[in-house]
């Protein structure tokens, strides 16, 4: 009580008409007040304070271990929180670091609406809106908005950036949900896609160009090879595994595999020929004789003729028979040996 009377009288006889004691006197009123009840509580325990103050230090004699324990464990998980917490804003900020996006409303739903008339992307005023609204809040939309803002060429392009299952699925549907949650997006995104594929029967098409034909005509899309894909192993990434048409079959990849198949064609063709002619000419009676003709020599072919028709026993009877002169026999040693007419008389001799 005599602290409050001290700091009225010093505040009115003193710091009243001093500026800088006032104000230094009006900043630390608040530690007097919280000084004088400090003060208040302790002369009213009085005698209890002791034996509270020993309770205190009893308590805290036998929880110290379990205190010391708990200090450790707090001191390592809040180092790896914080070493986590670093890494964090280090990648966000690197993240962060390559956008340099126009802060104004009006200007980042220019860009929106300029891109969606380009691709005709099929994005309404109200879907737009809330686009450039999550930007202001989601890395990820800021990040769309800001790579809208660049030139392709192509759409596939634009869609081989971040996110390529967002863009597959704003540029192939006409009818969309924009969230701006992002995680929510990616579930309507995931949702969509799976009923699409569901609904696909890979017996039913020839190639993946057919069933994404059918999808189109059916649900009045635009899947491109490169969207279709894209969405398909979006789905494969959340383990939904579809078959398309024609992945479970051995495909013929290359030419060199087609002649392969070819040789071995022909191989086998052959030797299936091979036995088909031996198995005919097994059925031929050994017994028959195979007549193989031949070329002969008229001449030849005229002296055998004679000499068959006069055999060398024959001759000698000729000639001892007296019946034949011997320049007859002398033609027909001729027709049977081919001799000229001096060897054939030195023989007559």
């Amino acid at each position: 009580m005599g602290l409050i009377i001290f700091v009225i009288i010093f505040y009115n006889l003193i710091a009243k008409t001093n500026p800088k004691l006032q104000e230094k006197t009006k900043n630390r009123l608040p530690f007097f007040i919280t000084l004088f009840i400090v003060l208040q509580i302790l002369s009213f325990l009085g005698g209890h304070l002791a034996s509270i103050l020993g309770t205190i230090l009893g308590l805290g004699i036998v929880m110290s271990p379990f205190i010391f324990i708990g200090w450790v464990i707090k001191k390592i998980t809040g180092s790896n929180n914080k070493k986590k917490s670093e890494e964090y804003q280090e990648l966000k900020k690197e993240n962060m670091g390559d956008i340099k996006l126009t802060e104004s409303v009006p200007k980042r739903k220019k860009i929106v609406q300029k891109f969606n008339d380009k691709y005709s992307l099929s994005l309404t005023e109200a879907q737009i809106d809330r686009i450039v609204e999550a930007s202001y809040s989601s890395y990820h939309w800021q990040r769309e908005i800001y790579d809208m803002d660049k030139d392709y060429k192509f759409a596939s392009q634009w869609m081989e950036q971040a996110n390529s299952w967002l863009r597959a699925y704003i540029y192939a549907f006409p009818i969309m949900d924009i969230s701006t949650d992002f995680r929510r997006q990616e579930q309507i995104v995931e949702d969509t896609f799976y009923a699409i594929f569901v609904d696909i029967d890979p017996k039913s098409c020839f190639s993946v160009e057919d069933c994404i034909e059918k999808i189109n005509q059916k649900y009045m899309t635009r899947f491109d090879e490169k969207t279709f894909m894209d969405a398909y192993r979006f789905l494969q990434k959340h383990h939904h595994n579809f078959k398309l048409p024609g992945a479970d079959r051995s495909m013929i990849k290359n030419q060199s595999e087609i002649d392969a198949l070819a040789e071995k064609y022909q191989s086998f063709r052959s030797k299936k020929m091979k036995k088909a002619v031996d198995e005919e000419y097994s059925k031929v009676d050994d017994d028959i004789p195979v007549v193989v003709p031949e070329i002969v020599n008229p001449e030849l072919a005229e002296a055998e003729d004679a000499a068959s028709a006069a055999m060398p026993e024959d001759i000698e009877s000729m000639i001892k028979g007296g019946n034949y002169s011997d320049e007859e026999i002398l033609e027909y040693l001729k027709k049977m040996y081919g001799a000229d007419d001096s060897s054939c008389e030195g023989e007559m001799m």
